[in-house]
Parts: C-alpha cells; sequence; structure tokens
C-alpha cells in the first residue's frame, strides 16, 4: 500500500489542516480524496484526505484530519477515489460556496485551476481562511443568493443533513436554479472507500439512493435535486 506523510499540522484549519508530503500523482484532485489511516495508531480507522492546494513537495490537506495524526505521521493510502469536482473550461465567474458545518478549505483546491483559465472568483463562507489570493473576492454567506445570478459555475459544500432542506426549496425562485452549471460536495463519512459498501456514506438522491465514496462526493446538482 502507498504512504505519505504529515510534515505539520495548522492550529488554524481554516485554510487546510495538515501540510503532506508525497509523489505528485498521490495529490488528489479537486474534490477527490485519499482514504488513509495510521497504522501506528490504536484507531486505525480510515478517514477520507482531500487536497486544499497543491505544493511542489505534496499538497495542503483539507479540513477536518483526525487529531490523532501528528506530524512525523506516516499514513497508509489507498486512492485517488471518488468523483471530484469538473471546472469548466469556459466557466468565466466561479462561485465557491461553503454552507454551515464545512470547511471551505474543501474548496479551495478549485482556485488554481480556475484561476489558470482566467475566471474570476468569489467564496462565500461564514468564517473565511487568511492568506488567500488577493483576487478572489470573500463574501459572507448572506451573500450567496446574490451571487449564485452572476456565477456561470457553482460548487457547493454541504452536510448530509442539509440536503433535504436543498430540495424542500429547489422550486423555481431558489438562487441556484440561476447558475449554469453546479456541483454539490457533500460532508459525509467515508470508512470504508467503496471496499465493503457499508452505506455510511449513502445520500438520497433524485433517482434513490447513492454512495458519495463511489457516486461523489461531488454531485451534479440536478443529481439530488
Amino acid at each position: 500500500m502507498a504512504t505519505i506523510k504529515i510534515a505539520e499540522r495548522f492550529l488554524d484549519e481554516r485554510r487546510a489542516a495538515a501540510r503532506i508530503i508525497c509523489a505528485p500523482n498521490q495529490i488528489p484532485a479537486p474534490g477527490q480524496y485519499l482514504l488513509a489511516y495510521d497504522p501506528a495508531s490504536d484507531s486505525p480507522l480510515a478517514a477520507p484526505v482531500f487536497c486544499a492546494a497543491r505544493l511542489a513537495d505534496g499538497f495542503l490537506a483539507a479540513a477536518p484530519l483526525p487529531s490523532a495524526w501528528t506530524p512525523g505521521s506516516t499514513l497508509s493510502v489507498r486512492g485517488r477515489l471518488g468523483r471530484g469536482f469538473h471546472l469548466p473550461t469556459n466557466a468565466r465567474r466561479v462561485l465557491l460556496a461553503a454552507h454551515v458545518g464545512v470547511s471551505p478549505s474543501l474548496l479551495l483546491a478549485l482556485l488554481e485551476p480556475a484561476f489558470a483559465q482566467g475566471a474570476s472568483v468569489a467564496l462565500t463562507c461564514d468564517s473565511p481562511p487568511e492568506d488567500l489570493p488577493a483576487q478572489l473576492e470573500i463574501q459572507p454567506s448572506s451573500a450567496f443568493a446574490d451571487l449564485c445570478g452572476w456565477a456561470d459555475y457553482l460548487a457547493l459544500a454541504v452536510t448530509r443533513e442539509s440536503l433535504p432542506g436543498l430540495v424542500e426549496s429547489s422550486g423555481v425562485g431558489n438562487p441556484l436554479r440561476a447558475v449554469r452549471e453546479a456541483q454539490i460536495f457533500v460532508a459525509v463519512p467515508m470508512p470504508c472507500g467503496g471496499v465493503a459498501e457499508c452505506g455510511v456514506c449513502s445520500v438520497v438522491s433524485s433517482r434513490g439512493f447513492k454512495l458519495a465514496c463511489e457516486d461523489g462526493p461531488v454531485f451534479n446538482l440536478t443529481e439530488l435535486i
């Protein structure tokens, strides 16, 4: 099994939870994940590791991560797994939105490819990270509805518990309907990474239950509402 190493943990996890050293081909694409566990730990339960930003020798890992994973820990990993974000090449107005209970760091890996294709990018959240690119527009969550009318691509991160509210408010007046293309990251535990089909990560979609570990954790808007 492949391994990665935790080089650093951060007290403020809004930008990232840790700095990971790994080979370039191990870095998960935005929205995809590595399933990792610490074989030296008394609690070897696996957890997903997402990328918040690429680095020369690895990547910044998005929050949350298990607190028992400390600097110097070598983690056994499987992946890259799951379905990630698909940023349209013609997107020029990109909105990243983290709902309450979800770390905005789960969306930040989209910054580099969005800026590379000349897009303007806005982020809505109630606790924004520091040290973000100056060209990124940061707005409170209350600005989300207005910015949906501006964006031509939306990457939204929500908890599984908040999905019923999205479905109930999915009528004509819902601001999500104003976006040309939208994808939703569903934050949910994924302990088996698709090996056991344990159902812990199941998500109710418009066509029945889906497993976030395999069918997501990123879904197209139309799959959920």
